[in-house]
């Protein structure tokens, strides 16, 4: 018989970008992890860009809300190829019962 004890529950992230699934006990761990993780480099944040959001349509969206301007000289490719992986990772957290 299970009792509530037994019951563990996981939290778990479809990372497609490097290509793994993550698993966390701890959401707060994962939020971190989440939050921490960046898209370095033009050439990598270019192609993820066109690969997940060519038209920059939500990368833009997610800058705004996260208060960048669009002049800004702070806001690059890597920025918003950053922005828009940690939404998506943010997205694809599942809740397990392991």
């Amino acid at each position: 018989m299970n009792t509530s004890s037994d019951i563990k529950i996981i939290f778990v992230v479809d990372d497609r970008f490097n290509d793994e699934i993550l698993k966390f006990n701890d959401l707060d761990d994962l939020i971190d992890h989440i939050n921490e993780s960046e898209i370095i480099g033009y050439y990598q944040s270019m192609n993820y860009l066109m690969e997940n959001d060519v038209s920059l349509r939500l990368s833009l969206a997610l800058a705004y809300d996260s208060n960048y301007q669009i002049e800004s000289t702070n806001l690059s490719c890597e920025t918003l190829a950053t922005l828009h992986h940690q939404h998506m990772l943010h997205q694809s957290i599942k809740e397990v019962i392991a």
